[in-house]
């Protein structure tokens, strides 16, 4: 008796051709399908030659189709008014995304001047930016003192010890 494999699609058992030992797949349709889009996937995210083909021949199709996505949308006004919402729902996902992720970036950017180093010890006021509400509405006055300084003037090792000196 052959040894059984569980197809990887529908989880059914199989025997695998003996000319693929290594088969993953049972031969229904549905099951075939899903390993040719499996092994697309893979080839455009790894064959750069693949991914190029494949887009010209998309474009060369849309050349000569320039009107199918306006004829279908007519011919399927049920269709269209379902994508429509779901798309209205992804770009309001999308929004909330990148409105926390610009908030986030211009609080927490370690990089913000690239490659320069610059020094930013100092005195700074704290105030809302854009209206939201990231800081106090007060304005709060911060100092910001280099680690480094703060260790070499108290004689603490900065590796291990992470300090709080309140100025008096």
């Amino acid at each position: 008796m052959k040894k059984k494999k569980k197809c990887k699609d529908c989880e059914c058992l199989f025997e695998p051709d003996p000319r693929h030992p290594k088969q993953k797949y049972c031969t229904r349709e549905k099951c075939r399908k899903a390993r040719k889009a499996q092994w697309q996937r893979n080839k455009l995210a790894n064959d750069e030659l693949y991914r190029q083909n494949q887009k010209d021949c998309q474009n060369r199709w849309r050349e000569k189709n320039p009107d199918y996505w306006k004829n279908y949308r007519k011919k399927n006004p049920a269709y269209t008014a379902k994508n429509r919402e779901k798309q209205r729902a992804r770009n309001r996902i999308k929004r909330s995304r990148n409105k926390a992720r610009s908030i986030s970036t211009r609080i927490a950017n370690m990089d913000v001047e690239g490659s320069k180093k610059s020094k930013i010890s100092g005195r700074y006021m704290i105030i809302p930016c854009d209206g939201e509400m990231i800081a106090n509405m007060d304005a709060v006055i911060v100092e910001i003192n280099e680690i480094t300084d703060i260790c070499k003037e108290s004689g603490h090792d900065c590796k291990d010890t992470t300090l709080f000196i309140p100025k008096s």
